[in-house]
């Protein structure tokens, strides 16, 4: 038997449509474990079908990562220092979900003697479609694949420093080109002083010291993980001219203060 795949992959966290508006979804995105070493702790994960068809799962454990710029990077599991891949357990290593149907999958987590710090690992579900392919020999079955489903599990120890955020650094990174089209890059250097994975929104505003004009650019969310360091990016037009005051803010939650960076900046094109 020979299992022929074609990958046609998405990376989505909640939702995918068809033609009619109805969809799939699971949640949660992220599963945060606390426990004693020694205890194993389980949540659920919820799948809901309100597509036509019925939909197929199998899963994978990996490791990842980030860079400087907060993008992932995903490794084979348990092969990471801060891996609790070989901690978990699935109730089941497949999912098949009716149309309209709700099913739960269990995920257990089994803390080791000695764990102190945060760990993190992916689950992804990939779904599978199996197609009845024409009976020659060495050829019986077709899988597509369609989508991959992304699920975060965290293990956080009672008692972890939550530390706060630091800026680094707020600096103009000059003008670059990006098909055709000439932008200017600021970029605002963020620390995550503590023991957990924290989350936050960054916001810039530029002002135009001599009128007055401000400009407002959209929000950006960011997830870092504990002593990481992060370039936040934020694209503004090339064109501009003037004095001008940049102001970052950054937003972690009534947990913490509100951090503001400032940077007059002069530009001449």
């Amino acid at each position: 038997m020979r299992l022929s795949f074609i990958f046609i992959l998405s990376l989505v966290s909640a939702l995918l449509t068809d033609a009619r508006g109805q969809g799939f979804s699971v949640s949660p995105s992220r599963l945060v474990f606390s426990g004693s070493p020694g205890e194993t702790v389980s949540q659920s994960i919820t799948f809901s079908n309100n597509s036509p068809i019925v939909l197929s799962f199998i899963n994978r454990i990996q490791d990842w990562d980030r860079d400087s710029l907060g993008n992932k990077s995903y490794y084979d599991g348990g092969t990471k220092p801060q891996s609790n891949a070989k901690w978990i357990n699935l109730s089941s290593n497949s999912v098949e979900i009716q149309p309209g149907e709700t099913k739960q999958v269990i995920v257990s987590l089994n803390i080791p003697a000695g764990a102190k710090t945060l760990t993190h690992s992916m689950i992804f579900f990939t779904q599978v479609k199996q197609q009845q392919a024409a009976q020659t020999k060495g050829t019986s079955i077709g899988i597509n694949i369609l989508m991959e489903v992304g699920v975060q599990v965290y293990y956080t120890p009672k008692g972890l420093n939550s530390g706060d955020f630091e800026f680094l650094a707020f600096d103009d990174h000059g003008i670059t080109e990006q098909n055709g089209v000439k932008i200017r890059t600021l970029a605002l250097k963020i620390h995550n002083r503590g023991d957990i994975n924290k989350d936050a929104t960054v916001k810039f505003e530029l002002t135009n010291k001599e009128t007055g004009e401000e400009i407002k650019l959209a929000p950006q969310i960011i997830a870092m993980l504990p002593d990481a360091t992060q370039w936040v990016l934020m694209k503004i037009p090339a064109n501009l001219k003037g004095k001008f005051l940049a102001v970052g803010l950054l937003d972690a939650g009534s947990t913490y203060d509100l951090k503001v960076a400032e940077k007059e900046i002069t530009y001449s094109p």
